[in-house]
């Protein structure tokens, strides 16, 4: 939990100054920053618990639930982050984030009625709550599945399955 906790703020902290320097509505290139500091987060603090829990060892498994747990907490802290966000710090973001959607749309060959449809399916996800949830469930299938892959990276099973190492 305590891992989960520093990788939460790490992910706030890497937030806020994305907001200061405005590059925030940037997509891509959040999304890139983000998936390199949870890869970074997972094998750094699994190596950690594997040298000093396991001494030396850890199984996929072990690994692998490491890494939920650590990328669930870490989502949770910053889902309620986000929640502050967008209810008192900037409630501004959604209507940006509509424009945005709104001016993709249109830049993608859709007409302008269509555009409109679309923001109209997805209005009901464009609150607070509803961009907090799917942030935190983007966290959480992310988190899966860099767990999944930094976990065969680091694993390294105990050729004595008997010891009282885990």
């Amino acid at each position: 939990m305590n891992y989960g906790t520093i990788y939460g703020i790490v992910i706030i902290a890497m937030s806020l100054i994305l907001y200061i320097l405005g590059i925030e509505n940037d997509g891509n290139f959040v999304f890139l920053i983000n998936l390199a500091v949870t890869i970074g987060a997972l094998y750094f603090f699994m190596n950690k618990y594997k040298m000093e829990v396991g001494a030396g060892f850890i199984s996929f498994i072990t690994s692998f639930r490491l890494g939920i747990l650590l990328t669930f907490f870490g989502g949770v802290i910053t889902a309620f982050y986000n929640w502050v966000f967008l209810s008192f710090i900037d409630p501004s973001s959604i209507d940006k984030a509509k424009e945005k959607a709104y001016e993709s749309a249109i830049s993608n060959g859709k007409s302008a009625e269509q555009a409109i449809t679309e923001l109209e399916m997805v209005e009901p996800f464009m609150t607070p709550i509803g961009m907090t949830l799917i942030a935190l469930l983007v966290f959480l299938v992310m988190g899966l599945i860099i767990s999944a892959i930094v976990s065969a990276f680091i694993k390294n099973e105990n050729p004595n399955p008997f010891s009282e190492e885990v």
